[in-house]
């Protein structure tokens, strides 16, 4: 098979490796050759690699309504390609939030009660490199963009956390984004398994051929499912039983506990003790830059969420905090609404100082409802916040905006914030 890989990604020049291997064809093309040299040949991006292909593979970050698609004989995601080589079984994790740490969470329960497990897809490493080792267990984590070119990946577990609003500088509306979203589910049969936030109003009511199961942090609806009691899981109907204690919530947020609540019951479905579980969830650290602690100076509480890309999760975050925050918002716009966020936490925001290139719609969200201001860069952000801060205060990076404008990821926009940390010691 002639294939055209379309990116030069780590993803890209994995799959194409990988489809070299399998004995097919292959050009990996990109629209902006980079200077980095390859142990692969890149070719700049032309109307007839498309063209001369029978399959065309693309980066998950090229938006389907580009026009040169319009080109292609037939069109998957590495995501589709890497699921029909792997043979183990496919337990998938979307969700607008949530779902890195729990893809991370189920991948360490399963190797600690010495299941062969592999984790890859958006999480990183990309899913197709786990086709040589083959795992019997692969935990995936799949955003929207993964699931646009996918034609009969079928997990046997497919998990959804949520649905918030995000990615809408991509898709044309809120419909389009959750119709994406839910394409993990479409090709389930009656033999596998689709768990759903009970508390989501775009997962409640979904069509599923699947097995059903429900998780809540409050009141379970769904028949089957989890449920958290204090810091006790509980499992209803087919799989009633008491679960295993959890963490603090304090220590952690009630972000991180759903995450939990979630690798809980696949854990439960799949035969794992609670001991077992409880041996991972107590020695769990948050992953770098999702509600982090980054530093206390004089009593103020600096928490690194850099990862909080979406107005859902700066409120994940918010609903987990008992203290007075200073929050530090903005980045590159993404589409969302933050005038909900500042009216339903105006108790709790003592003041939001918002950053780059979304300064001013996000401004006119919200400075009606939340003392609002604005600032040039993080190290003047840092320094108004703390201004404004009081012992016991929490100041709060949560931008809930993709950091392109002014970082080159998350991460970098986190290592700053910490870095501006600093300089107030």
């Amino acid at each position: 098979m002639r294939i055209t890989v379309w990116g030069a990604g780590k993803t890209g020049l994995m799959t194409t490796e990988e489809m070299l291997r399998q004995g097919h064809e292959v050009r990996l093309v990109d629209e902006h050759v980079p200077d980095t040299v390859f142990t692969l040949p890149v070719k700049a991006l032309e109307k007839e690699d498309l063209l001369w292909a029978d399959l065309v593979i693309p980066s998950p970050g090229i938006p389907r309504n580009h026009p040169l698609f319009s080109c292609a004989k037939k069109v998957l995601s590495e995501t589709e390609v890497a699921s029909s080589l792997l043979s183990g079984k496919l337990i998938a994790i979307t969700g607008t939030n949530g779902k890195t740490t729990t893809t991370t969470l189920i991948h360490q329960i399963l190797e600690n009660a010495g299941f062969d497990a592999g984790i890859g897809g958006n999480i990183s490493p990309p899913l197709i490199s786990l086709v040589r080792k083959d795992p019997n267990y692969v935990v995936a984590e799949v955003s929207s963009f993964q699931m646009e070119w996918i034609e009969h990946f079928r997990p046997a577990i497919a998990i959804c956390m949520n649905i918030t609003p995000d990615h809408l500088d991509r898709y044309r509306d809120m419909e389009e984004y959750v119709t994406y979203k839910l394409k993990i589910f479409e090709n389930q049969e009656s033999s596998d398994i689709a768990i759903v936030n009970d508390d989501d109003p775009y997962l409640k009511a979904f069509p599923t051929r699947a097995r059903r199961f429900g998780f809540s942090l409050g009141r379970l609806s769904t028949p089957d499912g989890a449920y958290l009691e204090n810091s006790r899981v509980r499992f209803a109907g087919s799989i009633e039983g008491t679960g295993p204690v959890l963490p603090d919530q304090k220590a952690l947020g009630s972000g991180v506990m759903e995450d939990m609540l979630v690798t809980a019951l696949v854990g439960r479905l799949l035969g794992i003790s609670n001991a077992s579980m409880e041996k991972v969830f107590h020695s769990f650290r948050v992953i770098h830059h999702r509600y982090e602690h980054a530093a206390t100076i004089n009593g103020v509480v600096f928490i690194d969420d850099s990862k909080a890309t979406n107005v859902g999760a700066v409120d994940k975050a918010l609903s987990g905090t008992g203290a007075p925050v200073v929050l530090i918002l903005g980045g590159k716009d993404k589409g969302g609404d933050f005038s909900l966020l500042a009216a339903r936490y105006k108790h709790l925001i003592k003041k939001a100082v918002v950053i780059g290139e979304a300064t001013a719609r996000i401004m006119g969200e919200i400075s009606d409802t939340v003392e609002s201001v604005a600032a040039s860069d993080m190290n003047e952000a840092v320094l108004l916040a703390y201004a404004a801060a009081s012992p016991g205060d929490i100041v709060l990076l949560s931008p809930g905006c993709s950091s392109f404008d002014m970082f080159k990821s998350y991460v970098h926009r986190g290592d700053t914030f910490r870095q501006c940390i600093a300089t107030i010691r």
